[in-house]
């Protein structure tokens, strides 16, 4: 009989689970090795039957063991059977089941024992776990294999509005808000089929109906035969992240003032227009509102910008589908025409936006009329590719100026008395540093609560000696595409990096100098050896130099931009993303950003706090850059209203016309080492 449990023993021998073989009198006569580690014996079954029977609880085992071998039980468990052990008593947990052979009856007891003290734990365990589910700040949902609900967390109802009893059993469908497409939810459950972990953005419904945004992580439990069991998904709330990014993307493509496609948005379509070949006739028309600066002058910003917002409207109605109007910025703006039979219908349209604005407006109390000059080119015929349509039609433009604007000329070849002058410009461009017609004046950049200079943004200016003073407008975007700007660029910094030197000894070294690169110098390759060499000659700290790139800048190429600037903040240099708001950065692409500093853009200042898209806008910014750890610097501030708005809303740094117009250093260290610095309480 003992041989035939010894047999079956056997299988037993290597197995985790601690076991043992009992006679009916108590006597353990084998162990496999689990058992024999457990109770610290080395294999002795004396000494384990010595354990068992000199128990607490050895009269009840003595007990069961009678009641097994007679067949009154067939199987029983003992807890807490208390033997001694060299680290002191252990508990542990008897499951006994007799052995039967087919001929003799019961010819053992098998012992699976358990330390108690391991179950104890792994009870612990599972509490913790539970608590730690259940007070999770994710929601967590747990289904059966066909997605029945079984568990929620107290996070989840908490979200969704529904209660624990009104969801057990129900499908997780009912969340659904109708706006995710099907096939996220077909590869939702493709991925899940093949036990894989399915991770995405979910829009879902609550109870009360509102729609909510959740991040969710869904994993398939398999049982051990590898077959799905239970389904996990733990999700998050991300509608206020969603919002905030959809609204940095609603800034990347659309100009806040007037809700018309931005510049970015323009090209693109251009682009993708120019790759699709048609018969039919397709003219891009900018407009340029006439004498808009001397409105702006004379009736201020926010006259001006309620004039370009009926402007805007004014074209919507004019222009429809399949046609569309862009700002590109100021009083600039393009029209796409497409699909069209004759060049009669580009003249026929012409007229009719000359027309439409034309007619009087109301600007607060006055009334006045706008006119406009439109130069116009013809897609796919005049020009390829963007720049050199934008830059026929911006000839064609000017051209109907000079005849006396109102009106609208096509480009032709001949339009090129423009071109002559700029290749005459370019020329006196090239001599400009050689003869000391270059200069830099500096915007001074003040704490808003102390009314302390705390830095600087050099600007360059180009005094030409016949034509005096030359537009940065006109002189930095020819020194870009001749290259020019890269000598040029070295130069600005050199002596920003100087006279900052001198400032910081008068100020103090809190100060800082902010210089822009432009797109042609943040694409030299040697503009990491020219900034340190600078900062080497000068003896200025690398923290003292701010570098600032536009935002449109950083996203035409985003994974070269990064690495460009990860190499500048190695140097100890800070940079600076200038004119935030008006690209196309969100969320995720800004906090890859290696920056420190965000400039908000002054078209989103000029009208706080009066305007309550802008003041959304900046506020918006502002709460963003600070939950990031990015200082915020705000540009073109010409109120005191302005600057207590912008204070208030966690903006400590500004510039604009209200502290200083930019002035040469000399006259910017006398301003602001004076008694009379000004300060704000």
């Amino acid at each position: 009989m003992r041989e035939y449990a010894l047999k079956v023993f056997q299988n037993l021998a290597e197995s985790p689970v601690s076991a043992c073989l009992l006679n009916d009198s108590g006597y353990c006569y084998a162990t496999n090795h689990a058992f024999d580690q457990l109770l610290a014996i080395n294999g002795d079954s004396d000494t384990a039957s010595e354990l068992l029977l000199h128990s607490q609880a050895t009269s009840q085992l003595l007990d069961k063991l009678t009641a097994l071998y007679l067949g009154e039980q067939t199987g029983c468990t003992l807890s807490q059977f208390r033997v001694p052990s060299p680290e002191g008593p252990i508990d542990l947990q008897l499951h006994l089941s007799p052995l039967k052979d087919d001929q003799d009856g019961i010819c053992a007891v098998l012992a699976l024992v358990q330390d108690e003290r391991i179950h104890r734990q792994r009870e612990l365990e599972l509490k913790q776990l539970s608590n730690a589910v259940e007070n999770s700040g994710s929601a967590v949902v747990i289904t059966d294999a066909q997605g029945a609900i079984e568990y929620v967390n107290t996070r989840f109802t908490d979200i969704s509005g529904y209660s624990t009893s009104e969801v057990i059993g129900m499908q997780p469908s009912f969340l659904k808000s109708g706006n995710t497409p099907r096939e996220v939810y077909d590869e939702l459950w493709r991925t899940i089929r093949r036990h894989q972990k399915w991770r995405g953005t979910l829009h879902n419904r609550r109870k009360d109906g509102s729609f909510y945004w959740s991040l969710q992580s869904i994993s398939p439990i398999l049982d051990e035969n590898g077959t799905l069991s239970k389904i996990v998904s733990v999700s998050d709330d991300i509608t206020q992240l969603k919002e905030h990014q959809q609204q940095m993307e609603r800034l990347a493509f659309f100009d806040p003032l007037t809700d018309l496609g931005n510049r970015r948005r323009f090209r693109d379509q251009l682009e993708e227009l120019l790759r699709t070949p048609s018969d039919d006739i397709r003219a891009l028309l900018l407009l340029d509102l006439d004498h808009f600066k001397k409105i702006n002058d004379t009736m201020g910003h926010e006259a001006g910008d309620k004039l370009l917002r009926t402007v805007a409207n004014r074209l919507r109605f004019c222009v429809n589908e399949p046609h569309t109007v862009y700002r590109l910025g100021g009083d600039e703006f393009t029209v796409i025409l497409k699909d069209l039979s004759s060049i009669d219908r580009i003249r026929d349209y012409s007229d009719d936006i000359i027309e439409l604005l034309a007619q009087p407006l109301d600007i607060g109390t006055h009334q006045m009329q706008v006119t406009v000059s439109i130069g116009i080119t013809l897609i796919g015929i005049d020009a390829m590719d963007v720049s050199s349509l934008l830059r026929n039609a911006d000839l064609a433009m000017y051209r109907a100026k000079h005849i006396g604007r109102n009106t609208y000329q096509f480009y032709s070849p001949e339009m090129n008395a423009e071109a002559r002058r700029a290749l005459t410009l370019e020329h006196d461009l090239r001599q400009a540093l050689d003869r000391n017609e270059l200069k830099l004046v500096y915007q001074p950049q003040i704490d808003l609560l102390s009314g302390n200079l705390v830095g600087m943004e050099a600007l360059l200016r180009w005094e030409h000696p016949i034509e005096g003073p030359i537009s940065p407008s006109e002189f930095i975007p020819m020194a870009e595409e001749t290259g020019l700007i890269i000598p040029i660029g070295r130069w600005v910094l050199l002596q920003a990096c100087r006279q900052a030197l001198r400032i910081r000894g008068s100020i103090g070294d809190h100060f800082r100098v902010a210089v822009n690169l432009s797109a042609r110098q943040f694409d030299d390759l040697g503009l990491h050896a020219t900034v340190a060499t600078v900062l080497r000659e000068t003896g200025l700290p690398a923290e003292a130099l701010e570098l600032e790139i536009t935002e449109g800048l950083m996203m035409d190429n985003f994974t070269h931009s990064v690495e460009v600037l990860r190499k500048l903040r190695h140097l100890g240099v800070t940079l600076a993303i200038d004119d935030f708001g008006t690209g196309y950065s969100s969320l995720s692409y800004l906090k890859k950003m290696p920056v420190q500093v965000l400039k908000i853009d002054r078209s989103f200042v000029q009208d706080i706090p009066d305007d309550r898209d802008d003041v959304a806008i900046t506020s918006t910014i502002i709460l963003m850059a600070r939950q990031l750890g990015l200082q915020v610097l705000a540009e073109g501030i010409e109120t005191e209203e302005q600057r207590q708005f912008l204070l208030a809303s966690g903006c400590r740094i500004g510039q604009g016309y209200l502290f200083n117009r930019p002035l040469p250093a000399d006259a910017l260290i006398e301003h602001y080492t004076a008694d009379s610095a000004p300060s704000h309480d």
